[in-house]
């Protein structure tokens, strides 16, 4: 493949290739691993072909790496297990992994919460709801006569 071609794709171009070439990644193991949407990737790898004049990703990863050596020609797929006598992959350390959050973050989809941490949140959401139809039910009854001490302190305070 002409060298020059190679240049012309972007970095992100070219590491979506790279993924593709080496771990046979699919899309949405590249938006994964880059830190950016499926859609994204994809439109970098449509580009990346059209670029190269390849038929396909896999086509346009062979044209743009080929001389690269790739993973998994080692004797198996990266898609399939490695052989017993390989190492497991080191379990990510806790110091690494971002606080435990119901909602997305970049990098962390949903649906990732343990047993434990869902029902910690259920009960975090049903205390913050039981206090807060306490403090409507005390709006509408009138407060307390033990708050009227406190927003009379409050009054001399700001006036």
């Amino acid at each position: 493949m002409n060298e020059a071609m190679v240049a012309r794709l972007s970095p992100r171009q070219r590491d979506c290739l790279r993924l593709v070439w080496e771990r046979q990644a699919t899309s949405k193991e590249i938006a994964v691993e880059l830190g950016i949407s499926k859609s994204t990737v994809d439109g970098y790898i449509r580009e990346a072909v059209e670029e190269l004049g390849a038929r396909d990703r896999r086509d346009a990863a062979a044209l743009a790496f080929a001389n690269s050596p790739r993973a998994g020609s080692g004797g198996y797929s990266p898609r399939v297990t490695a052989p017993a006598s390989a190492e497991p992959p080191a379990a990510p350390s806790t110091e690494a992994m971002p606080a435990s959050r119901p909602w997305r973050t970049r990098g962390r989809p949903l649906n990732t919460l343990s047993f434990v941490q869902t029902l910690g949140w259920v009960s975090i959401i049903a205390i913050g709801l039981l206090a807060a139809l306490a403090l409507v039910m005390a709006i509408g009854n009138g407060l307390p006569p033990i708050a009227l001490p406190m927003l009379h302190a409050f009054d001399r305070l700001t006036h």
